[in-house]
């Protein structure tokens, strides 16, 4: 059997969403290739992970833990740092390992280990697949880390383009992504894009009824019309839109806001409830994974909010659950972006741009006066979860994508 592997710095047992996806992407390879993961320590998982060996066969999925700093992820230097020596420890594991004839799968969450890929290929004359979950360094500009015209904007660009073009495959996760991407190759070079879309885990997740809630039942506003934001607080993410909006809203009795993860704006986020005496806001801690049908469904309205200049730089990976939850979706997002694209096309909530705070409190109230139409939307989304992004369609775009891979290879 050919030999695949995949390098991550994130693998089972974390939970993030590049965790989880790369583990999925990998025991659905491993029923029809020899795969093969290396990958960093665990950190930030919601598992238990203390004594997690360094090298194990799980799911059929042969894995090598590499050693690597812990630093708080949050702070630029730790997150730095923690890609430096990940990266370095994941590099001279898979010079030792890798074998010439096999093939990388490698994901930009880390801006660095794709680089390792590429050198890896050179050495070992082999074949790498770039997945994108984050385009750089459009995210850093996004998140007003880099001007564009920045030197390190400049030497990213170039970087990346040399990246592209010598990726066999270059797999996005939306539309939006795909034309970014296009956007840095060459004509001869447009053929290596395969969207996949990532996928609703609709074996866990499915609507259930909201007046049997726990969540909202603990926390005392299952009477309430409930806007939940679930999922990262990061640089890149609208939840000043979000507090913004129900500040204003305080007015309103009937709406309440659930406020549940993790990342850079939290601790903001914290003290902007704190300050306003926002008693309209619940702020929760990310949910673990047992509770994720729970909290997913405690709201009438769901809200996903990224600040502007992120249309193609990333694709929302909680969108899919939030569908197979059965709840309307209210994008505050570019127009062109994925997620704008795929409410719109399926009818399923409503879009406003980043920064219209007035219109986001429009569209909250108009939504709270139709529970009937948020009903309806919530049903669609369900269906469209089922039929359109679950697991299943995925894998069968990796296997696909790699045994086309590995054909012409034998060719």
């Amino acid at each position: 059997m050919k030999r695949i592997w995949i390098l991550s710095e994130r693998y089972f047992p974390e939970q993030t969403s590049t965790g989880y996806f790369l583990t999925k992407i990998a025991e659905g390879l491993a029923e029809e290739y020899n795969l093969k993961v290396i990958t960093g320590p665990a950190t930030k998982s919601l598992l238990p992970c203390e004594g997690l060996p360094k090298h194990e066969v799980r799911n059929k999925v042969e894995i090598w833990r590499c050693k690597g700093t812990i630093f708080n992820q949050n702070l630029l230097l730790g997150f730095f740092l923690n890609g430096v020596t990940r990266s370095v420890a994941i590099f001279w594991k898979t010079l030792f390992l890798c074998q010439r004839e096999d093939t990388i799968l490698v994901v930009t969450t880390s801006s660095l280990l794709p680089f390792v890929a590429l050198i890896i290929k050179w050495l070992k004359r082999i074949q790498v697949v770039l997945l994108i979950h984050d385009v750089f360094p459009e995210a850093l500009i996004a998140a007003g880390l880099c001007q564009p015209s920045s030197i390190i904007v400049r030497i990213g660009q170039v970087m990346n383009r040399i990246l592209y073009s010598h990726s066999s495959k270059i797999v996005t996760l939306g539309r939006d992504m795909t034309r970014l991407t296009l956007a840095k190759l060459s004509d001869k070079d447009e053929n290596k894009i395969v969207c996949i879309h990532n996928w609703a885990d609709n074996q866990i997740v499915r609507p259930t009824k909201k007046a049997n809630n726990p969540k909202l039942k603990e926390l005392g506003v299952a009477d309430k019309f409930v806007v939940l934001y679930a999922g990262n607080i990061g640089r890149c993410h609208g939840i000043e839109y979000v507090a913004e909006a129900a500040k204003i809203l305080q007015k309103n009795e009937n709406i309440h806001f659930i406020i549940s993860g993790f990342g850079y704006k939290k601790k903001w986020l914290e003290q902007y409830v704190m300050s306003n005496n926002l008693e309209n806001v619940n702020i929760l801690n990310r949910c673990p994974s047992h509770e994720l049908i729970i909290v997913l469904n405690a709201c009438d309205l769901a809200i996903i909010s990224y600040i502007p200049g992120m249309a193609g730089v990333s694709v929302p990976s909680r969108m899919y659950n939030q569908m197979a939850a059965g709840k309307p979706i209210l994008a505050v997002a570019d127009d062109w972006s994925e997620l704008a694209q795929v409410v719109k096309e399926e009818e399923i909530g409503w879009v406003v741009e980043p920064g219209d705070v007035e219109g986001l409190v429009r569209t909250i109230e108009l939504a709270a006066a139709a529970p009937d139409l948020c009903f309806q939307m919530g049903a669609k989304a369900a269906a469209v979860a089922q039929n359109k992004y679950d697991f299943n369609q995925a894998n069968q775009g990796y296997k696909k994508l790699f045994s086309e891979l590995l054909e012409s290879q034998l060719g």
